[in-house]
């Protein structure tokens, strides 16, 4: 009869004992904690290594309380999957979370009820904070720590924030139109619920005034990127109410597709130039290039995201550290 027995898991006592160091200096060494010098360091890993030892995770877990495992939340999170940016933010997050080898878990989030229990993560990151997602609220008040991916609404508890550079692409984005010529700007960005809708209303409304012109707004549902029938009911009220507008901005490329499309069926001979303020999902613009977008960088969004919240988790929150920003730059394509 063949021997079923399998062979003995190599435990941290045993890697102790051949390092001849005790197990709470051993567990410190191979997690980079504690005060321990690099040579000791060095010889618990070599001792490690030749021994085969491989933590147990959850072991650990039970002993420190940690997961290595963090969450990801977004208002809508199963709608959200179909979009590209979504998919593109996570597998940012994701990357990260490989390197430095956390899990990552995506919270089930219905944003209109409180959580039951805890989210069993050691931090979140939360996609695009809104002010009445009542789940984001309760992440940000509880122990566990919280990176925003995105600017922060009013109404929403402070934490730190890691985002896009709107302002510095959208202006770029505006002064480009500016040399076209412009004599009545609209806007159509999502409502107050969204920071980057308060940031769009913001630079645009700073951009109008330096012109010296008064800039006009419509509001979208955040979240309804590709609706292009809620962009063009939008768009169609505003182009009504202000008959010598010139120039649109709108928050994502469908909009613009929309208004485009308004224009040529029902307001034949109107001229009216276009700009989205995010990028060209699917290359609905790529036969445009008289319209310029702001390339929003959702990968590189999701994995700056990550990696700060990891060294959160590694290192804690530096003393005196103030809540802020971490800017990640996007690129525009100038219209043509």
């Amino acid at each position: 009869m063949p021997d079923s027995r399998q062979p003995r898991r190599v435990r941290l006592k045993d890697v102790a004992e051949q390092a001849g160091v005790s197990v709470g200096t051993a567990s410190d060494a191979l997690s980079g904690r504690g005060r321990i010098t690099e040579e000791t360091r060095r010889k618990v890993a070599d001792v490690a290594s030749e021994l085969g030892y491989v933590a147990n995770a959850l072991a650990s877990g039970l002993r420190t309380g940690r997961t290595r495992t963090i969450g990801l939340h977004r208002q809508s999170p199963t709608e959200q999957l179909d979009k590209p940016y979504f998919r593109q933010f996570f597998a940012g997050v994701l990357e990260v979370g490989q390197r430095h080898d956390y899990d990552v878990s995506i919270l089930s989030a219905n944003t209109q009820v409180p959580r039951s229990t805890a989210p069993r993560v050691d931090g979140v990151i939360v996609v695009d904070p809104l002010s009445d997602d009542l789940r984001a609220r309760e992440l940000m008040l509880s122990p566990l720590p919280v990176v925003a991916g995105e600017y922060l609404p009013p109404g929403l508890p402070e934490c730190e924030v890691v985002a896009v550079d709107h302002r510095r692409a959208v202006n770029e984005l505006l002064a480009a139109e500016e040399e076209r010529g412009v004599s009545r700007p609209l806007l159509v960005a999502p409502d107050e619920h969204s920071g980057w809708g308060n940031l769009l209303r913001e630079v645009f409304e700073a951009w109008a005034a330096d012109l010296g012109v008064e800039p006009a707004h419509g509001y979208v549902r955040f979240g309804g990127w590709d609706d292009k029938d809620g962009f063009r009911q939008v768009i169609r009220q505003l182009l009504e109410a202000h008959g010598d507008a010139d120039f649109m901005l709108v928050s994502s490329p469908y909009g613009v597709l929309a208004g485009r499309e308004l224009l040529l069926e029902a307001m034949p001979g109107r001229e009216v130039r276009f700009a989205s303020a995010g990028p060209d999902v699917d290359g609905v613009l790529s036969e445009t290039p008289e319209v310029g977008y702001v390339d929003l960088p959702a990968r590189a969004l999701g994995a700056a995201c990550a990696e700060r919240l990891i060294e959160r988790l590694e290192a804690g929150p530096a003393p005196g550290r103030a809540p802020g920003a971490t800017l990640v730059p996007a690129s525009v394509r100038l219209p043509r």
